[in-house]
């Protein structure tokens, strides 16, 4: 079987919620300023203008969320988390990753960048950005806490549409 990539229901998200990474419940923490995973992805999607959701095969679990927002005429946000049961999946789903950015473009024709930042030790998020084609930018501090976050770009011209 192959994997599934659908819209977001609500029923998915208490469940994402409750099995996030590690890497994903520090950086939601270092965003939003408290433990509230199920509001904070609550609040992700509902400010997204598309949230997807990875499944191992049609009718399981996700074990992935991500999601686009556009902010301006040229730039839109992304951003994704996952569950622990990401792992036994990942290649699946970084070969599906570059097709969702590449129709994501193709959707919308104005946007150049795709942008947002990533908590500065989600070493796992950044190495799949960069096979994404994504560009890591020097560290900030951002969020209640301060805490050391790189921003990242990926631009369209890397996707050739």
């Amino acid at each position: 079987m192959t994997q599934e990539i659908r819209e977001v229901r609500e029923d998915d998200l208490p469940f994402l919620a409750a099995n996030l990474r590690s890497a994903d419940i520090r950086e939601l923490i270092a965003v939003y300023g408290k433990p509230d995973f199920l509001g904070s992805l609550r609040r992700s999607a509902d400010l997204s203008d598309q949230t997807l959701v990875g499944c191992p095969a049609p009718g399981e679990k996700p074990v992935m969320l991500f999601g686009i927002r556009k902010v301006t005429p040229k730039n839109a946000l992304i951003w994704a988390c996952a569950t622990v049961d990401l792992v036994d999946n990942r290649m699946a789903f970084l070969r599906a990753s570059r097709p969702i950015i590449k129709r994501w473009f193709e959707e919308r024709p104005s946007v150049d960048t795709f942008t947002n930042f990533t908590h500065a030790k989600n070493f796992d998020h950044h190495r799949w950005l960069r096979w994404c084609g994504a560009e890591l930018l020097p560290a900030r501090r951002l969020g209640p806490r301060g805490e050391p976050f790189l921003p990242f770009i990926i631009r369209r011209q890397k996707y050739h549409v």
